[in-house]
This record gives structure tokens, C-alpha cells and sequence, in this order.
């Protein structure tokens, strides 16, 4: 599997996105919604948001994980809610393979 340098580069910027991103993860396919995230990644629901949509100066929209194609945003019945896309699942499963044969070097 190929993943675009950029997905790679903003994941490893933060690892609040990797957070978000293993924890949808872990409930694919349900999606869930922004305060319940923080509370299971222990972070501000203001950087959350970052992570997932960018925010401002703060958060670089480009490196955002909805703008990667890795979480989808819903909206349904005027509530947002975030799951993890398909290429998201595939990208976890990638990450899980290349931090487990990086590690031997660490």
C-alpha cells in the first residue's frame, strides 16, 4: 500500500491526530461526535476540532484529517459526527505495521 507523503508528515506533526484517528479506529464504522473524542483522547474540544477540520492560524486546515480524506464529517439532524473513511482504516492499519518495524530501531 502507497500513502501520500503529506498524510504521513501530518500524522507524525501530531499526535493528537493520531489519537483521533486510532480511536475512530477502534469503533469503526460508528461515527461520534466531537466532545465525546476529547474526552476519550483527554484533550480540549478546541484542539479536537483542530485535528479534525483545522482551525485558523492554530490549525492548518490542509494537514486537517477530514481535508486527508482519513474521517468524514456527518451531519445529521444539525449535530456533526465523525467516523473514520475506508482509506482512513487502511492508512491505521498501515501505521500500526510501520510503527511495529520502526519501533526495533528505537
Amino acid at each position: 500500500m502507497v500513502i501520500d507523503p503529506h498524510i504521513l508528515r501530518s500524522l507524525h506533526r501530531s499526535e493528537l491526530r493520531k489519537k483521533i484517528l486510532f480511536y475512530l479506529h477502534e469503533i469503526y464504522p460508528s461515527p461520534t461526535y466531537l466532545s465525546e473524542i476529547a474526552r476519550i483522547v483527554r484533550s480540549d474540544p478546541s484542539n479536537v476540532k483542530g485535528a479534525l477540520v483545522g482551525m485558523g492560524n492554530r490549525y492548518n486546515g490542509d494537514s486537517s484529517l477530514v481535508h486527508l480524506g482519513l474521517v468524514e464529517e456527518i451531519t445529521q439532524n444539525g449535530f456533526k459526527y465523525y467516523k473514520l473513511t475506508e482509506h482512513g482504516e487502511k492508512v491505521v492499519g498501515f501505521l500500526k505495521t510501520y510503527q511495529s518495524y520502526y519501533s526495533r530501531f528505537m
